[in-house]
């Protein structure tokens, strides 16, 4: 609420989230419930029409004619993304569109610090739906990933939980005289071994510059674009204590990494 303050106010009311389960813990149940906020909710298992939550299975290929099938406005106030795998690539498909939010919030992957920009890979065009996430480290993307990503298309991070990261265009916050957090503040809070390890993974590579020439060019197919980012493989060592302060690192190195 305090970003959409800073961002003009509450604007048209619309939103657009996916990833919602059961639409019990969303992040626009409170617009939508004491501020009279109008959207839709996507789930791939889900379905309540009161809401209104619609039982789809989304992926990058699909994920823009669904926007249209439901007739998201292409500057709607908040889009929330959240699809446990392939959050990266649907986002790029989203933003390459013309979709422009004044409020982007996506999930990160919270295991990553700032250390590694890397996201899974791709779910194969037309299987996406033999893969799934394995409540494991491995799943969606870093947040330096998605920061890079992101800025290809014109936004910044703004703020971040153990969860989300939320993003405004960079044009809108400076007409508004919005203060801009820089952007090594991200993320926050520090990474968190918050699920089961995923050690010897292949992840994709995102690097900053490849995102400004590639993500944003529309002729580059979704798959050409995952197929063409650079694999890298991560082990990794966990440090501290489960049951109070855990935290893992992700190395490529033949010697693991020391805790100093």
């Amino acid at each position: 609420l305090q970003i959409l303050r800073c961002m003009g106010g509450h604007g048209t009311k619309e939103y657009f989230e996916f990833g919602s389960e059961s639409g019990v813990e969303v992040n626009t149940r409170i617009l939508r419930e004491l501020y009279g906020w109008k959207g839709h909710l996507l789930d791939g298992s889900h379905e309540d029409h009161t809401i209104p939550l619609h039982k789809e299975f989304f992926t990058p290929s699909n994920i823009v004619s669904l926007l249209q099938k439901y007739d998201v406005g292409t500057n709607l106030d908040v889009l929330s993304v959240d699809s446990d795998y392939d959050d990266l690539y649907i986002t790029r498909e989203i933003l390459l569109a013309g979709y422009k939010p004044r409020v982007l919030i996506t999930e990160y992957n919270i295991n990553f610090g700032s250390e590694w920009a890397v996201s899974t890979i791709a779910k194969p065009v037309g299987k996406e739906e033999e893969v799934f996430w394995q409540h494991d480290c491995y799943f969606g993307a870093s947040a330096l990933a998605m920061i890079y990503l992101t800025q290809a298309f014109g936004y910044i991070p703004v703020f971040s939980n153990h969860v989300n990261l939320i993003f405004v265009p960079l044009d809108q916050a400076l007409a508004l005289n919005m203060q801009i957090p820089s952007v090594d503040n991200f993320p926050k809070p520090y990474p968190t071994a918050l699920h089961k390890n995923c050690t010897g993974k292949t992840w994709k590579l995102i690097d900053h510059q490849a995102m400004k020439l590639k993500a944003t060019q529309p002729k580059i197919s979704h798959a050409e674009f995952a197929r063409g980012l650079p694999e890298v493989t991560l082990l990794t060592k966990e440090f501290g204590d489960p049951e109070n302060n855990w935290w893992r690192v992700f190395y490529e190195a033949e010697s693991p990494p020391s805790s100093a």
